[in-house]
């Protein structure tokens, strides 16, 4: 009969399980990601023509500034155009000036010299007709003189047209200018092909790679250096989507490079782009340095750590405590009475290990943490360690 008994109120005894109390306590939610320096822009620089390397004037991490020299190029069809071109402009700018101060000038004075002339044939043959008429010379000698006067003033139209030539908007001026201006173009274009004989920085940045060698040929299209724009300094990362409700602009961030864990750094976020990565199930989000270390480098691997969201003296479980957590409806295997009851509740912020309770529990409650108990058994909470 003892034996029965015995067995009968261990049968009654509830059976332990595993639980975790709520508690009444801070907790701060926090966003954790990796993500990768990025300059503000990286340029990659390369030659428009083939050419061969005669200079490199900047190596890997040399800090530039904008339009100096990277590399020099040499190809010897360009240099000998560009000469040409010189002294073609040389040439049209030495009859410019010859046209000025020797051809108008000579080109004056010839048509003074034809017109003193013309006046003097005119004066021979009238003198010569008044003496034809009164018989006093020979019919030759009017003949003569007209045919004098004849030539005068041929000479006389030539010289005076010649003359206009060289003037502003004559004929001659105006070919010379001409063909001033042409040298002018011909040499824009040769120094335009000179200039791509030298690959110049077209920002402040530092060389972050260089792809070339001198004496190398270089065809175009390919890269010889890559360049860090100098500019603000961005981190880029993704970020889950379901945490995009606790980002906002401008919101701070801790950063911590793998290669200086100890000189942690502050940054901010900058802009959340608008589309989602389908297959990640993230979103970028690009984070600003305002006060970049002087160790940071492109590409260089961070951590950063975003707080989403802080209470003070609330509510909080241990989060493997909880059912459906991602869900609109997610619940908890309270104890009550030593009895399991499913609970429904309300959860705020999640913290490391930890989640906000908004509703449904109080502050002593025992939640069951186990996977294998069922509801509305006949329990004793054990609580875990931790």
């Amino acid at each position: 009969m003892g034996i029965l008994v015995l067995i009968a109120t261990l049968k009654l005894q509830p059976n332990s399980v595993e639980a975790v109390q709520v508690k009444q306590e801070n907790i701060t939610q926090t966003i954790v990601a990796t993500g990768r320096i990025a300059p503000f822009a990286k340029i990659e620089l390369g030659s428009v023509i083939t050419a061969t390397v005669a200079n490199i004037h900047a190596l890997e991490g040399d800090e530039v500034v904008k339009n100096q020299p990277l590399v020099t190029l040499f190809e010897p069809s360009i240099n000998a155009s560009l000469k040409q071109a010189i002294f073609n402009l040389q040439e049209a700018t030495q009859r410019q000036t010859e046209l000025q101060q020797v051809t108008r000038p000579v080109a004056e004075s010839t048509v003074a010299q034809a017109q003193a002339n013309l006046t003097l044939a005119k004066s021979e043959y009238a003198r010569n007709l008044t003496l034809v008429q009164k018989k006093l010379t020979a019919y030759a000698n009017l003949e003569q003189a007209k045919k004098n006067l004849d030539i005068s003033q041929k000479a006389f139209e030539t010289a005076l047209h010649q003359f206009k030539a060289t003037q502003t908007n004559g004929v001659t001026t105006q070919l010379i200018l001409t063909r001033q201006e042409e040298a002018k173009a011909a040499l824009a274009i040769a120094q335009a092909k000179a200039d791509q004989l030298i690959i110049r920085a077209p920002y402040d940045g530092r060389v972050i790679s260089r792809a070339v060698e001198i004496g190398s040929t270089v065809q175009p299209g390919k890269t010889l250096i890559t360049l860090a724009a100098q500019g603000e300094t961005r981190i880029e990362i993704p970020i889950d989507e379901k945490s995009m409700r606790f980002l906002s602009p401008n919101q701070t961030a801790t950063v911590i490079a793998d290669a200086y864990p100890q000189q942690p750094f502050q940054a901010h976020i900058a802009l959340i782009y608008p589309s989602i990565d389908p297959n990640r199930a993230t979103v970028n989000v690009r984070l600003v340095v305002d006060n970049p270390p002087a160790f940071l480098r492109p590409d260089m691997t961070v951590s950063v750590e975003m707080i989403a969201g802080h209470a003070d003296n609330t509510l909080i479980l241990a989060s493997d405590a909880i059912h459906d957590a991602d869900t609109t409806t997610p619940w908890v295997i309270a104890i009550r009475d030593n009895t399991t009851t499913k609970q429904p509740v309300t959860l705020g912020i999640k913290g490391v290990g930890n989640t906000q309770i908004l509703s449904g529990l109080n502050a002593g409650d025992l939640v069951v943490t186990q996977t294998d108990v069922k509801l509305n058994q006949h329990v004793k909470g054990q609580l875990r360690s931790e």
